[in-house]
């Protein structure tokens, strides 16, 4: 939704706790939403749409116009009608409107809500922070109010993943498998994307390593965070770990391109293998900042 929608919003302090309808239920009948062409028909309290030929038999009744709101979360711009065809909140109509049909609505002032449907509620393993994401992709962190303004919505407990942080350097690291250590550094932009989740602060990570090459006094971590050399006060802050020792393995040369891997990820577990040894030998980090193959998913 554009900056306009945005711009309608209504600060309405604390957000209410569920949507109320107007009216306990849509009197029985025919119905048009303002943002649609659809014609509905009402009976009991339950709603379906009709095709032109089931309104031709009627005799073409003038629709009414339809219980439909407006509503927002106060952190996202996207403007959403709801229809309270009946008492339930099952038979309730949620649609996400365009700008065109949010216009065509009149440009209504959406009302702030706490609770839309679609909207997924979730938890990390790494913290106690509860998380919304809309059914427009937006994620937000809740606070206490929030939630409760949502009812106290139940929320999935993402047990296997979360976000890291080593406690000696500085890379935020989302962990898609915590139980066996598998994960990636990210950037500010994929972290305020994921509404900036605190991440968990440890010395070590599930299959980490430390390590030393030949007789080379220099040791290197491997982990999801990153594989490079760290110095002293980084060894230190990791809890001197005694570091394994390994044999060099052989120059693989220029053999790779970015075309032979289906990922970055695997781009990047072949370059931080054999940069330590060799630098970029595959010339696979055009940009030299030590992200191999960007241009991969």
């Amino acid at each position: 939704m554009t900056a306009a929608l945005a711009g309608a919003g209504v600060a309405l302090g604390l957000a209410v706790a569920v949507t109320t309808p107007a009216t306990a239920a849509a009197a029985d009948g025919y119905y048009k939403q303002p943002f649609d062409a659809t014609v509905w028909r009402v009976d009991g309290g339950n709603a379906r749409a009709i095709g032109y030929d089931e309104w031709a038999s009627a005799g073409f009744p003038q629709p009414a116009a339809s219980p439909t709101d407006y509503v927002k979360y106060p952190w996202s711009p996207t403007v959403y009608a709801v229809t309270f065809w009946g008492d339930p909140e099952s038979t309730w109509d949620w649609d996400r409107l365009t700008e065109s049909q949010w216009r065509a609505s009149g440009s209504p002032a959406p009302r702030t809500a706490g609770w839309i449907a679609g909207s997924y509620y979730y938890q990390w393993a790494t913290s106690n922070e509860i998380f919304v994401e809309g059914a427009d992709g937006v994620n937000h962190k809740l606070t206490y109010d929030e939630w409760a303004a949502s009812g106290f919505r139940a929320y999935d407990r993402r047990s296997n993943e979360g976000f890291m942080k080593l406690s000696w350097a500085p890379n935020i690291t989302r962990m898609p498998d915590l139980a066996n250590g598998y994960g990636y550094s990210i950037g500010y932009a994929e972290w305020s994307e994921e509404a900036f989740p605190t991440p968990q602060v440890v010395q070590r990570v599930v299959n980490d390593h430390f390590y030393k090459v030949g007789t080379n006094p220099t040791i290197y971590y491997q982990g999801p965070a990153f594989h490079r050399a760290i110095n002293y006060n980084e060894w230190v802050g990791a809890g001197r770990p005694s570091p394994e020792l390994r044999g060099i393995p052989a120059n693989p040369g220029n053999s790779k391109d970015c075309s032979d891997f289906a990922t970055h990820r695997e781009a990047q577990a072949w370059f931080d293998y054999y940069y330590p040894y060799y630098g970029d030998v595959a010339q696979l980090d055009g940009n030299h900042d030590g992200v191999a193959c960007e241009s991969l998913p």
